[in-house]
């Protein structure tokens, strides 16, 4: 009985919370068109902050990117502009308009295509999910059941997917430049790989680790992503990206367009397309 109480009072404060932010409106969501008030919990803490060697205006921009969510669906900030930038890969490849990735999705030109999902893009990864042709993968992971891609040498064959989607995963690569080139070889001609990164643009790009010869070097202490500074040692950063990443991926072919918010300069998805030619 208190079992069932306690599921009850669960479920009343979870719609208390998602019809009070939908009085008070104002923020559409890409990933499921929801539109209200979005909820925010701290992402950043102190170690990581001071790490990264963020100013008060980054930090908090930081935490904005990943702290700020829909109340309905909780995709992030960072997850809601990749939506709509998937939204306009779709548009121009598909001729498909559409205001969010739930009705996208629904629609059978999009099931169509083929994507390659290298981690879970956030919870848009709901709605890739209705295509067939989605192979979807969790670099680095270790659950049963889901395929872990190396993006250094992915499995799939050369010209194979329409999308590759990767969210916050590059600067946990070891070579970023290979990393692209792979994303680049397994894309269609005129395919476009969506990736969310996070870039500090003041600054140039600093590597904190690489690998020689197989061998993991600390070129400046640890950094990990992911998880608070709990003891835990997961998503070991070896990049933090500044304004000069963008310059790397057309250096190895792709064409780009940085998508951009208007009040968080943290707040960016790059769209990197293969040339049809």
């Amino acid at each position: 009985m208190i079992r069932v109480l306690s599921k009850v009072m669960r479920f009343a404060r979870r719609w208390r919370e998602i019809v009070g932010s939908y009085v008070e409106g104002g923020a559409f969501c890409h990933a499921c068109g929801f539109v209200g008030k979005r909820s925010h919990r701290n992402a950043m803490w102190p170690g990581l902050v001071a790490e990264w060697e963020l100013d008060a205006d980054w930090a908090r921009w930081m935490d904005q990117r990943e702290g700020t969510c829909c109340v309905w669906c909780r995709a992030n900030l960072r997850s809601d502009q990749m939506a709509e930038a998937i939204l306009k890969v779709l548009q121009q490849q598909c001729g498909v308009t559409a205001k969010s990735l739930a009705d996208a999705f629904s629609k059978s030109v999009v099931q169509r295509l083929a994507v390659a999902e290298i981690n879970s893009a956030g919870n848009l990864h709901q709605h890739l999910a209705r295509c067939p042709g989605l192979r979807y993968s969790e670099y680095g992971g270790r659950r049963s059941g889901v395929p872990s891609e190396n993006l250094l040498a992915l499995s799939y064959a050369d010209a194979q997917f329409d999308l590759v989607l990767t969210s916050d995963t590059l600067e946990h690569v070891p070579d970023v430049d290979q990393a692209l080139r792979e994303t680049l070889r397994v894309l269609k001609p005129g395919g476009t790989h969506v990736m969310s990164v996070p870039i500090v643009w003041p600054r140039a790009t600093r590597q904190r680790a690489e690998l020689r010869d197989g061998e993991l070097h600390h070129l400046l202490p640890p950094c990990y992503h992911g998880v608070s500074d709990q003891g835990k040692q997961d998503f070991l950063v070896f990049y933090e990206f500044g304004a000069d990443f963008v310059n790397r991926c057309t250096a190895v072919g792709f064409a780009v367009e940085v998508l951009r918010s208007e009040t968080n300069p943290a707040l960016v998805t790059i769209l990197a397309r293969r040339p049809r030619a």
